[in-house]
């Protein structure tokens, strides 16, 4: 193959989707749906280094015209789905959100963004939850300003410092405006990390300039003792791009020019360049192209005057189109010293051979970095610091010597001989193992023969199909077909397996051959090939409890719907009165002033304003209930609630107030004081107490109203149990009675139908309760709630007590529930 072939092949593959996105931006998908503003919280449950990306949300600004509290406020933010946020060229504004929660006793964290190239970072860190922007902490890092103003650690990166107390949930709020690409490596770490990472990072730092500044300076020396120009260009070309590594990484702006930002809008274009144009010169003097091609040598001359062309163009053009041009203009000078470099190796030539080699490393690098740079392949750790890790291989492969460079490629052959002998007996041993893994594996396995008959199946699938032994399913041997609950399932199943040739976690209803339980089985399947010696080849695994827990939340979903609804209707219906009689009055006086005298104008004028004045008290009252009927955790004040003499007070408050209602309590526990909310369980006890007088009125005027409320510990749960000798409800409403609005006593019900609808929304949204029907054979009206008990409170041993003082403790409980008073 000619060296023109060879050329237009390598910088095809290596160029055609560089080419593709060099006048693009890597612009996020803008059919991609936004999220609800909800992504994985970060917890930083032990001190360490976590990463930022899959916890955060980003909001596009492209008008740059959002402020912190519009940008919170805006939809359209999107969750992140890679680690390391890379978005390209663009002219916008982006917006980050991420939520976290300190769970350690360290209070000293540092948000670090692996990249020093961003021209403004503004950072607000708000604790939740956020009322305003005003009790955010603000601070702001760039490479825009001065470096000694704005940076909190004296780092070429953005390391922003955050005081994050513990116990505390919080939000991050970043705002990143920036001419080049918009690359977010960050990383949230504590203190310690930080110090640790800040040392380690310095010390490979300081390795990496000092070997590069020692490397160009000894093959400087070198050519000032042999004047071979190779050297020169050699050494000019380490030290430029250690220049322009400086650069990009930061440290040129944080050791040169720290309080002259200005020169960062054009020092890495500048320098990007004259590492370029060094690198044009040096491989045709290295490699002897003039003597040997003349073709590749005026090629390399062609990319020397585009550099220079692209330099003198750098006032006219914009940050970002002169860096695309140089990322193409360096795969392209790369790529062509590559294709060279190998042709001449195929020739014989010694010193292309350890150019190849040294330039492979090298080139991989700039192609990963450039690639990244337009947004092609994501951030990460090797790509972000592909430059360096490719100059400094480089640097170390071109100064070694002839025979240790053989030796050691000697040694990498018979490594890889000796890993391809190691594969081929690992493969053997997979063999021995499959058996082993097919046998032992958690998922349902099985295969059929050509007549729908099981001819292997493994234990999980024979036990998920409730056989214990292999023995009785061998004696059973049931059909595949017959283990389909439904008829039409089966169809659908076999049909889509024929079109498609297999089927892929495919849901279906089976019942089980020796229990006849009903499964629901996640099914997948594919036919076998004429090699293979089973005609099907499947898998199953049981997702019962997940299929259950999905119509559980189906159903959960069709009685918020129904609530809803059931809210809409009671306004309606019970605003209708007094705007009625708002509208009835503003007519009247309207149509029939003119013709009254003053006096009755002033008699109708009265009535009038005295029917909108209870038509509006009426809705005020309306718009209180509805208010109440809300529950909003934050107008709840939680603390520990000591139950029994809490519970004894409110018994003894409602019975002084009510002689004729018999009322009794108890608490049937150990437990002496739980977290809960004091307020919402008065609200729940009220509530309940005032729906059984007011629907047994005949049973509370006699007195013989009995109203029982008691607690009892089972396990690891804290049940509420209320019960009164009414009426009781019908089975057929117990659902409607917590619906909004709904009141069988509409003309006496105080709270017009809303007073158990906001019981039930604290039951079991504030008090995280859950509610439950009790059938008695007494009749009336039985209700349990049941919560959870705190996990620490059950699990701390209680302190060891006097035999005397427990016995005594009893009898004295004893006594108080025989006088009827409860605990």
């Amino acid at each position: 193959m000619t060296l023109h072939r060879c050329f237009i092949l390598l910088l095809t593959l290596l160029l055609s989707p560089m080419l593709l996105a060099s006048g693009l931006t890597a612009e996020p998908d803008a059919e991609q749906e936004a999220v609800p503003a909800a992504p994985p919280l970060l917890t930083l449950n032990n001190p360490g280094d976590y990463s930022t990306g899959l916890h955060s949300l980003w909001l596009e600004d492209p008008a740059a015209e959002l402020d912190a509290s519009t940008a919170m406020a805006a939809s359209g933010w999107q969750l992140s789905d890679r680690d390391s946020l890379n978005f390209g060229f663009s002219n916008s504004v982006f917006w980050l959100q991420l939520p976290l929660q300190n769970l350690t006793s360290q209070p000293d964290w540092a948000l670090w963004i692996h990249y020093s190239l961003l021209d403004l970072t503004e950072a607000w860190l708000c604790p939740q939850p956020v009322t305003g922007i005003s009790q955010c902490h603000y601070q702001q890092s760039g490479d825009l300003q001065p470096f000694s103003s704005n940076r909190a650690i004296d780092h070429p990166n953005t390391i922003l410092p955050l005081l994050l107390q513990p116990q505390q949930s919080y939000v991050l709020l970043l705002r990143i405006k920036t001419q080049g690409t918009f690359q977010i490596p960050a990383n949230l770490m504590d203190a310690d990390t930080l110090q640790d990472k800040l040392l380690t990072s310095n010390l490979l730092r300081g390795g990496y300039y000092a070997t590069m500044i020692v490397m160009g300076l000894y093959n400087l020396f070198i050519f000032f003792s042999t004047r071979e120009r190779s050297y020169l260009y050699y050494s000019g070309f380490v030290l430029s791009f250690l220049l322009f590594h400086m650069v990009y990484e930061g440290s040129a702006f944080q050791f040169f020019w720290p309080d002259v930002p200005r020169i960062n809008e054009f020092a890495l274009p500048i320098f990007f360049a004259l590492n370029m144009l060094i690198m044009s010169l040096f491989v045709p003097n290295f490699l002897a192209l003039k003597q040997h091609s003349a073709g590749a040598f005026r090629l390399f001359r062609v990319y020397s005057a585009l550099i220079l062309v692209s330099v003198l163009m750098l006032p006219l053009l914009h940050y970002q189109a002169m860096v695309q041009i140089h990322n193409l203009l360096s795969i392209t000078l790369t790529a062509s010293a590559l294709v060279v470099g190998i042709r001449f190796w195929a020739r014989g030539h010694a010193a292309a051979r350890y150019f190849t080699i040294a330039w492979a490393v090298l080139i991989t690098g700039l192609i990963l970095a450039n690639s990244r740079s337009l947004g092609l392949i994501p951030t990460n750790v090797f790509t972000l610091y592909a430059y360096q890790i490719g100059s400094f291989m480089e640097v170390i492969l071109l100064s070694l010597a002839l025979g240790e460079r053989i030796m050691q490629l000697q040694k990498d052959q018979l490594k890889a001989r000796q890993e391809l002998m190691q594969s081929q007996e690992d493969a053997i041993q997979y063999l021995r193992d499959y058996e082993d893994l097919y046998q032992n594996s958690l998922t349902g396995k099985f295969q059929l023969d050509g007549e729908g008959y099981f001819s292997k199946t493994n234990p999980a699938w024979r036990t998920m199909l409730g056989y214990t032994e292999q023995r009785y399913f061998n004696a059973d041997n049931p059909r595949f077909n017959s283990l389909f609950t439904d008829a039409a399932e089966r169809k659908a199943f076999w049909k889509k397996l024929k079109e498609n040739g297999r089927v892929q976690a495919y849901v279906v209803s089976m019942t089980q051959p020796v229990t006849e339980e009903r499964i629901m089985v996640s099914l997948t399947m594919r036919k076998g090939s004429n090699a293979e010696n089973a005609a099907l080849f499947g898998s199953g695994q049981d997702v019962t409890e997940d299929y259950l827990k999905e119509q559980a939340l189906i159903q959960l979903q069709k009685e918020k719907t129904q609530s809803l609804r059931q809210l809409v209707m009671g306004i309606a219906h019970e605003m209708n009165t007094p705007l009625g009689n708002i509208r009835m009055a503003e007519t009247f006086l309207n149509d029939n002033n003119q013709h009254w005298t003053l006096d009755e104008q002033q008699q109708h004028l009265r009535q009038g304003l005295e029917f909108i004045h209870n038509g509006t008290e009426r809705l005020n009252e309306l718009n209180q209930l509805m208010k109440s009927a809300v529950v909003q955790e934050n107008q709840y004040a939680g603390e520990l609630l000591l139950l029994r003499p809490w519970l004894q007070n409110w018994q003894q408050e409602h019975q002084k107030q009510d002689e004729k209602l018999q009322l009794r309590t108890a608490v049937h526990s150990y437990l002496v004081d739980w977290p809960t909310y004091p307020e919402a369980l008065q609200i729940v006890l009220d509530q309940l107490l005032e729906n059984s007088c007011i629907h047994n009125q005949e049973l509370h005027e006699a007195g013989k109203l009995k109203v029982t409320v008691e607690f009892r510990e089972r396990g690891d749960y804290l049940e509420l149990h209320y019960r009164d000798n009414g009426k009781g409800v019908d089975k057929d409403q117990r659902d409607a009675i917590f619906m909004p609005f709904y009141t069988t006593r509409r003309t006496v019900a105080r709270h017009k139908g809303l007073g158990l609808y906001q019981t039930y929304n604290l039951l079991t949204e504030l008090l995280h309760g859950h509610v439950e029907w009790l059938d008695t054979e007494e009749g009336g009206f039985a209700l349990m709630v049941r919560f959870n008990l705190p996990l620490p409170e059950r699990n701390t041993p209680a302190e060891p007590q006097p035999v005397t003082d427990l016995v005594q403790q009893i009898t004295n409980d004893k006594d108080k529930n025989d006088n009827g008073h409860g605990e």
